[in-house]
């Protein structure tokens, strides 16, 4: 396993989400999760000139990625102001 500090800002919505997400589905961070990855989900597939590449309708081709995780630590939160809130957390990553 890779262990791999991520941070979030979030607002009001989704911090209710991230925190129900969080108790329900992950009972606590006691259970795994999957969730995108981060560095390769979403993004545009590129041609070796650095082209996107498309479908035969014109649609860029996107990658998808997701991991398998634990979590490594409790996630922390930092408050902006009364809107935005920082969630931070540890998470093994699983091979």
């Amino acid at each position: 396993a890779r262990r791999v500090s991520l941070s979030v800002i979030l607002d009001r919505a989704q911090k209710a989400e991230f925190d129900l997400w969080h108790a329900e589905d992950t009972a606590f961070g006691a259970l795994p999760c999957d969730m995108p990855d981060p560095v390769t989900d979403g993004w545009p597939l590129l041609a070796s000139d650095g082209a996107p590449l498309l479908t035969g309708s014109g649609a860029q081709i996107l990658l998808a990625a997701r991991w398998i995780c634990l979590f490594a630590s409790q996630p922390t939160e930092t408050i902006y102001g009364s809107a935005e809130f920082q969630i931070q957390f540890d998470v093994w990553v699983m091979p």
